[in-house]
This record gives structure tokens, sequence and C-alpha cells, in this order.
């Protein structure tokens, strides 16, 4: 036998918040890894999962989640995995870049006596960026009443208001909202409920 070895390139996969740290490795002893952030060896918690699936010919593929990433998070990360011949190492380099920031808390505003509901995002982003609305995440359904509105932001030259507007509200709109606005470099996203009173 051999020492472990790399199969193809390690991955760095963004995905809804979080991002996966993926190496492939052949001939590693799975309870020989070991996640590093600079020095320190990193251990499980409610924001790092660590898993492993059996990609056949002997092949393994690591993978560690980083859940909620934020810049603080950014830096350099390191897999060690390791055989009874020697061990071997993949380095990924974390960067967090330039993801839309938020101006405030999104708040809802009443129109035209509680007719028209608006949830309201005010972000800001040196590039460009688009929002996606979830409902108890799911994506919304946009109808004739419930619409998702753009415009920029009268008090920042880089920003932008992502509406929500709900004409005619009803007991279904009742709702966890969600906004996540993406630009290129990254993602970030806001949450409230709606409740009728």
């Amino acid at each position: 036998m051999a020492p472990p070895s790399i199969y193809g390139e390690p991955k760095i996969r963004p995905e809804n918040g979080s991002v996966f740290l993926e190496v492939v490795v052949t001939g590693a002893d799975v309870a020989k890894i070991q996640w590093f952030f600079g020095a320190d060896e990193l251990e499980e918690n409610e924001f790092l999962k660590f898993s492993h699936s059996d990609e056949g010919g002997n092949r393994t593929k690591f993978v560690a989640e980083i859940k909620d990433f934020d810049k603080p998070l950014a830096g350099e990360y390191k897999a060690v995995f390791a055989n009874a011949d020697g061990e071997n190492s993949a380095s990924f380099t974390v960067t967090a870049g330039n993801a839309p920031d938020f101006h405030d808390k999104p708040h809802i505003v009443q129109r035209d006596n509680g007719n028209v509901i608006v949830i309201k995002v005010r972000a800001k982003s040196h590039l460009e960026m688009k929002a996606e609305w979830f409902k108890d995440d799911k994506p919304v359904k946009f109808t004739d009443r419930v619409k998702a509105v753009v415009k920029k932001d009268d008090k920042d030259k880089d920003g932008f208001q992502f509406l929500l507007e709900i004409t005619g509200p009803i007991k279904e709109d009742e709702a966890k909202y969600k906004c996540i606005v993406k630009n290129s470099e990254g993602q970030n996203q806001q949450s409230l409920n709606l409740v009728f009173d």
C-alpha cells in the first residue's frame, strides 16, 4: 500500500448559506481524518458537520460543511487523512468575498388601509444582486396578488429595496418569509414572521 492520494481537485462549494469543503481521497482510513482551520484542529458542532461517502474504487469523499458561513470564518482550512503507510493533506482557501449587506432589519409596511402589506428589505452591494423570496422555506409563488418589486434605495446609491407586496392579505399569507439576496461573491438572508392580528 501507499499513503492516501488525492483524486481530482479539492472543491469549495457554497450552497444555501453554507460552504462545503470536499475532497476525494484514494486509500484513506476513514477513522483517521482530521480537519484544521489554520493551526487549530476542528471538532464537529452545530455549525460544523463532517461526513464521508464511499465513491467506489477504494475512494472516499470527505466533506466538511460550515453552516451559516460568515466573513470571520474565511481563511485556510486543511484536511489531513492517513492510513497505515502515511498521511496526506488537502488545503482549502475560503474567501468570504463581498456578499450583500443589509441596512437594517426587515420590516412590514401597510398601505391602502391595510389592503396592501409590504415586506421591505434594504440591501446594498457593490456588485449586481438579486433577491429570492421564500415562504416557510418554499419559493414564493408570484400571482396578481403577490408580487416582488425591486427599486433603488433613495437613501443609498449602492442600495436597493426588495419588496414583497401582498394585496388583499388572507389568513393563508401568514408564514415565515425569507429574503435571500445574492451577488456573484456570496449571499445573505433575512427573515420575518408575518402574523395578522
